[in-house]
């Protein structure tokens, strides 16, 4: 209860200050057309680590679910991965990282975009599990949904403008695709295993990151200028406490970076206070 307590104040969060917002005081944008007639496109990465210590993982509550034995890693039960930190650099995985939208949609999309689009995006269960966790599909792209275990799922999909609960037979996997754009992400969840669950944000423009196992991500083929980027993880909400060197967050996790035409902005190692998920 207390897990889908989190995931619902997040939710509730990012409704009331959705991607497609007003500009902030004092920000300045390029012309996104003018980066789309030019070619002028550079990249954007960076890490993000936990300074400090966090709880470790608890085991799922599994209880006396008839597939716990199916539900095993390594002869033991599952831990919790809604938060989940590299032991070895701190790096946090699942953290959204998203070109943060204005008034209006940009047309600077680099032509890559739309090859990466026909790629299917594969959400798999794996020992009870959501695989991978964090999930970014764009409008029209076809989300397999795969189950490599030997028991029964149910992906039940539910988002602000989205929703579908498809059946997935043991090591067998089915298809679906959805119109409709959100402004914030969404959950997945099986009925089944009720410990199972995951997060998913669909919409069409495909500036969208989710950080590695080693709390690494990149953007690739930005448009050049000024732009604001959005940081968030559904256990914390927006990343307002997140450091980066030499760059402002604000309370809603945004920070202005400028994208240069045919370079790389890396971030570097940026750290996210422990005291951020309490």
């Amino acid at each position: 209860m207390k897990n889908r307590l989190a995931v619902a104040l997040f939710l509730t969060a990012l409704l009331i200050s959705p991607v497609v917002a007003t500009a902030q005081e004092g920000s300045t944008t390029a012309d996104p057309k003018a980066a789309t007639e030019t070619g002028q496109w550079g990249h954007l990465s960076g890490t993000i680590t936990v300074d400090g210590e966090i709880e470790a993982p608890a085991e799922e509550a599994v209880g006396d679910n008839k597939d716990k034995a199916l539900c095993l890693v390594d002869g033991k039960l599952p831990v919790d991965d809604k938060i989940v930190v590299n032991s070895e650099n701190q790096g946090l995985r699942d953290v959204y990282v998203l070109l943060y939208l204005k008034k209006k949609k940009t047309d600077a999309v680099h032509p890559s975009y739309a090859e990466k689009k026909k790629e299917p995006v594969v959400l798999d269960n794996v020992n009870c599990r959501f695989v991978p966790h964090a999930t970014f599909l764009r409008t029209g792209q076809k989300l397999i949904l795969k189950n490599s275990d030997p028991v029964g799922h149910n992906c039940n999909i539910a988002t602000f403008n989205n929703g579908d609960n498809v059946t997935v037979p043991a090591n067998s996997q089915a298809e679906v695709t959805f119109d409709a754009e959100d402004t914030r992400p969404g959950s997945v969840v099986c009925d089944l295993h009720k410990w199972m669950d995951s997060v998913i944000y669909i919409r069409d423009n495909p500036y969208v990151a989710i950080t590695d196992a080693d709390g690494k991500f990149t953007i690739e083929n930005l448009p050049e200028g000024e732009w604001e980027f959005q940081f968030a993880h559904k256990e914390v909400g927006y990343l307002k406490k997140l450091s980066i060197d030499g760059i402002k967050v604000s309370r809603k996790g945004v920070a202005e970076i400028e994208i240069k035409a045919d370079e790389t902005v890396d971030l570097g190692t940026m750290a996210l206070p422990a005291d951020s998920f309490k």
